[in-house]
């Protein structure tokens, strides 16, 4: 996103009641612990650094949708 990110977006207040709900799954290409730290403690279900494989993210998805 070129003008915010996601965890920008998941922490604005009216976002947080629509995705409490939903699967988050970050996709990015910043992969230090604290983006990683500050991203789980939102409450996102997977954190996936770029470049990731299709078989990582479908991975993610399939353990989610196992889950529910």
């Amino acid at each position: 996103m070129p003008n915010t990110s996601g965890p920008d977006v998941l922490q604005e207040p009216p976002n947080l009641v629509y995705w409490s709900h939903l699967p988050v799954i970050i996709l990015t290409k910043k992969g230090q612990n604290a983006d990683r730290r500050q991203a789980l403690s939102l409450g996102v279900d997977a954190f996936l650094t770029k470049p990731f494989s299709l078989k990582k993210l479908l991975n993610q998805v399939n353990a989610f949708l196992a889950r529910h």
